[in-house]
């Protein structure tokens, strides 16, 4: 089992921590040449959770595909 898979494997509150300590380099950053911005939401049809979204104009879409006005 390699390190992401056992982080993965991990209870969410669990896996962040673990994720602080031995990152996986799986993060949702914009990398050069991406198409769209990316940035966290708190949404609340998955329940209130943080979710990574794209940013799209007023409108963010969360990683569920929920969308969401950006407050302005």
């Amino acid at each position: 089992m390699t390190r992401t898979q056992l982080i993965r494997s991990l209870p969410q509150p669990l896996r962040w921590a673990a994720q602080v300590v031995a990152p996986t380099g799986q993060h949702r950053a914009r990398p050069d040449g991406s198409l769209v911005r990316t940035t966290f939401v708190r949404c609340e049809a998955c329940g209130g959770v943080d979710s990574a979204a794209t940013v799209h104009g007023s409108v963010v879409r969360c990683a569920e595909g929920h969308m969401q006005e950006v407050a302005a």
